[in-house]
């Protein structure tokens, strides 16, 4: 009922704008209000009547045809041009980058003196870390996108100490240590495309797994965590009053220092 609804309106609106759907009323009402009167008067015979009847139930299927035809073809072009107004954003295949660096840094204490800190913390680099690292691109087909924000909203089984409302790192957002705030979003022009970073391992570690996490407590937009197996992952962009949702396939293991990214996956 709802979609009938809908179409009634560009319904009445091609009717309205049709010289056909004109001309094919005012032909019915004068022949159902002139021709009814001149057919009692002549009196004609009952084969003619229904003859004339006949053609006159067939003009008006083709008239309402005429008229659904040019509705449906007005609401396809005012969705066509919705969709064309609005951002239209794509979540592709995961891409590894096999030589990945990750800068680790830590909160500097000022030294103590006799009256107490000599200043307020601040950021310092401790360490580097090769990883290997899977990013997903994010592909806006349709109008500019002024914010784009890519979350993992969920992952199957569960990963401890894992929420399922996890914003992702945006590749080489690397902000200074004197204002150490990574972006939440991102902007996407039509037809252009930015990478996310979603998982990766410790080449030197192999135990030691990475998430891209952002609003992970103060870690540099990874949190540590422990795979082992097959886990899938659902990821999802928003850019506005859009979305779009894929699943991937992520596996990993230890012993072989394996990690893979699969995706996206097809409808389970």
């Amino acid at each position: 009922m709802t979609v009938m609804r809908r179409f009634w309106s560009p319904f009445w609106d091609a009717a309205r704008r049709s010289p056909w759907a004109t001309v094919g009323g005012i032909g019915l009402t004068f022949f159902y209000l002139v021709g009814g009167t001149v057919f009692w008067v002549v009196g004609l015979p009952s084969w003619a009547v229904f003859v004339v009847m006949l053609a006159a139930a067939l003009l008006a299927p083709i008239v309402i045809y005429h008229v659904a035809s040019l509705a449906w073809v007005a609401q396809e072009e005012d969705l066509r041009t919705l969709r064309e107004q609005q951002p239209r954003v794509e979540l592709g295949e995961p891409r590894l980058e096999p030589n990945g660096i990750l800068r680790r840094t830590q909160l500097s204490s000022p030294p103590q003196t006799s009256t107490g800190p000599s200043g307020s913390q601040h950021r310092v680099e401790a360490d580097s870390r090769r990883i290997r690292n899977y990013r997903i691109p994010v592909t806006n087909h349709g109008a500019h996108a002024p914010e784009v924000r890519v979350k993992i909203v969920g992952i199957s089984p569960r990963v401890e100490g894992v929420s399922e409302d996890i914003p992702l790192h945006i590749a080489h957002d690397n902000p200074p240590l004197e204002d150490y705030r990574f972006k939440e979003s991102f902007s996407l022009a039509r037809g252009e495309t930015k990478l996310l970073d979603v998982v990766a391992i410790d080449t030197q570690r192999a135990s030691t797994w990475y998430l891209w996490n952002i609003n992970y407590k103060d870690a540099d937009g990874v949190q540590e965590v422990k795979l082992g197996g097959t886990y899938w992952f659902v990821i999802r962009a928003f850019a506005g009053n859009v979305h779009a949702e894929e699943r991937y396939e992520v596996y990993g293991d230890s012993l072989e220092t394996r990690l893979e990214m699969k995706g996206p996956l097809p409808p389970s």
